[in-house]
């Protein structure tokens, strides 16, 4: 387990995978997603206020990767993609079956408005040597989710998510 595949070598730094969901961003999911945290912000409604501050109502900053998860679902019968895909290939490449997330940060640079569609480009920071813990022996990694608008490629967020990939498997 020591050294790393060079097919993880070769994704390193690199954009490995990139998904697209067939749903745009809209104002009824802001709201129903204020309805069940209970935000009042009237940014994200379609508000005088909304209109005069910020040209329109905006999305919550919490939904930055809702509007570019894969569909769960194609009637075709045709394989999906998993949400955050480079993670699962990356566990599978390593045959490393568990993994838990260490930390996640979110770092926003444009609104997401109604009608954007939103690409997310998976790009593989780092892999750590082999580390052991409580969990067991395994690998710690990052992943960085690019989200950019699909009309204009404007950088709309970036998230960054550590993991750690154990339970060696066997098999």
């Amino acid at each position: 387990m020591a050294a790393l595949p060079q097919e993880v070598e070769a994704w390193l730094g690199h954009v490995v995978v990139t998904q697209t969901s067939g749903a745009a961003a809209e104002v009824g999911a802001f709201r129903l997603f204020c309805a069940a945290v209970e935000d009042a912000n009237p940014l994200y409604r379609d508000s005088k206020e909304a209109h005069d501050v910020a040209g329109g109502p905006i999305c919550p900053p919490a939904l930055l990767s809702a509007w570019s998860r894969p569909d769960p679902w194609e009637p075709d019968g045709r394989p999906v993609s998993r949400a955050l895909e480079l993670h699962f290939r990356l566990k599978e490449a390593l045959g490393l079956p568990k993994a838990v997330v260490t930390r996640s940060e979110t770092e926003l640079h444009a609104p997401i408005r109604p009608g954007d569609r939103v690409i997310a480009q998976q790009r593989l920071d780092a892999v750590s040597p082999v580390a052991e813990n409580r969990l067991g022996q395994g690998r710690y990694w990052t992943i960085s989710v690019l989200y950019r608008r699909a009309c204009d490629d404007v950088l709309l967020g970036i998230e960054t998510l550590g993991f750690f990939g154990y339970g060696r498997d066997e098999g």
